[in-house]
């Protein structure tokens, strides 16, 4: 079932000045939803999974991909149904797979079928130099053949074997990748310096749920191979942390109130002891977290780090809370040194921010007015956004299709919080 794509907006006016205040639900976690779209193909029955954001440009594209490669996926509102169906029906993966970083886990999954595949090289955010050789070197340690071509990576697989691989850095979507291939590999596969983050989490759980056997805890994944993963169950995917912390912001920044129902800090922990120190109150009531922004913000240390550190997604995130903080603040980014592109932008506004190397400075309290900005990334444009809210005048912002692709109805979720925003 292909998703068709709703009419393209262009732009988003952003007014700013209104606080926040209210209640705003959480859609399910892109970057768990992904590679659990990808393993619930492994199944020879249909896998249900619940909370699937597929408002979004990502998972909408993704699913298109799997189904014109042949899988059966059934889509109706939040709810996704797939199993492997006729995967992989052609040699050579459609071109709109360029467009997305995690069409690079159908390498795995043409693998673990002992097939072919040639795979347009993988786009996503430009935000730096992205490596993809940890998931060669681990598909190739698994028994696959792989040819990097000039635009395409060519994988061929006469049946995966069990192996130890270790990675020198920690990385999410490779160490899915991973789990997927040797999910039907013969023998045991062991993963060390794996990304074990809570998206990886889920994805084992939901393996496991279909009948494969993985372990996955403290930077180490175990799987045991097996010949056929049955399928047939149901899961819901967790709720955004990355849009919680988002959001949270937002209401820090604009001295607002909101909370979030049917969500805990346990997986912000890191991110929620940085918003409390900036300022911003976070904690929880019942089932739902409560942030209030009324307090003085004060400035801040931040380094980015794997998992129970704070992401890399979030450092663009952080800098706009630091453009209302009382100081100078710092983030260090130790994944993506090349991630702040979104500061010359945020300097449009007139924000007192550099960047140099891995580092950006933020001195806070500056004036800031309306701007005409651009995404630069998904992140980048999140943080124009918030930018946007805290203004004198209107701003607006180019090239939302980049935010789009990891927020879901988010100006309709701000719009219910009292903000000036809408699309163009």
């Amino acid at each position: 079932m292909i998703i068709e794509s709703a009419e393209r907006k262009n732009q988003y006016i952003v007014t700013g000045g209104k606080k926040l205040n209210g209640e705003v639900k959480l859609s399910g976690a892109k970057n768990a939803a992904l590679p659990m779209i990808v393993a619930a193909c492994l199944g020879e029955e249909y896998t249900t999974l619940r909370n699937v954001p597929t408002n979004l440009n990502d998972v909408k594209t993704l699913v298109n991909i799997l189904v014109e490669l042949g899988a059966d996926i059934i889509v109706k509102g939040d709810v996704v149904a797939c199993k492997r169906g006729g995967f992989p029906n052609h040699l050579r993966a459609p071109e709109k797979s360029s467009s997305i970083r995690y069409s690079l886990l159908l390498l795995g999954l043409a693998a673990a079928f002992s097939e072919r595949l040639s795979l347009p090289l993988p786009g996503g955010c430009k935000i730096g130099d992205r490596k993809y050789d940890l998931h060669i070197h681990g598909l190739e340690k698994l028994g696959a053949r792989i040819e990097e071509e000039t635009a395409s990576l060519f994988i061929e697989s006469n049946g995966l074997k069990g192996s130890n691989i270790e990675f020198y850095l920690p990385t999410t979507s490779g160490t899915e990748n991973i789990i997927i291939a040797a999910a039907l590999a013969e023998g045991r596969t062991t993963l060390l310096n794996a990304n074990t983050r809570p998206e990886v989490m889920q994805l084992a759980e939901l393996l496991n749920a279909m009948g494969a056997d993985v372990s996955c805890k403290n930077r180490i994944v175990d799987i045991c191979g097996k010949n056929q993963i049955k399928g047939g169950i149901e899961i819901s995917v967790m709720p955004g942390w990355d849009e919680a912390v988002t959001y949270a912001v937002a209401a820090g920044i604009t001295n607002g109130e909101i909370y979030i129902p049917d969500f805990n800090t346990k997986y912000i922990k890191e991110d929620v002891r940085h918003l409390n120190m900036a300022g911003v109150r976070v904690f929880e009531w019942g089932s739902s977290l409560y942030i209030s922004g009324k307090s003085k913000k004060n400035p801040f240390d931040l380094f980015t780090a794997p998992y129970p550190g704070i992401n890399s997604d979030m450092q663009p995130i952080f800098a706009a809370l630091a453009l209302v903080a009382d100081g100078t603040s710092s983030i260090a980014d130790l994944r993506f040194t090349d991630r702040f592109q979104y500061v010359s932008e945020l300097k449009k506004f007139g924000a007192d921010i550099v960047s140099f190397g891995n580092t950006a400075i933020i001195n806070g309290g500056q004036h800031l007015k309306g701007s005409h900005v651009n995404a630069t990334d998904l992140r980048g444009g999140a943080a124009c956004i918030l930018a946007g809210l805290i203004c004198e005048g209107q701003t607006t912002i180019s090239n939302v299709e980049q935010i789009e692709r990891g927020y879901e109805n988010i100006t309709t979720k701000l719009t219910s919080l009292g903000a000036s925003i809408y699309a163009l």
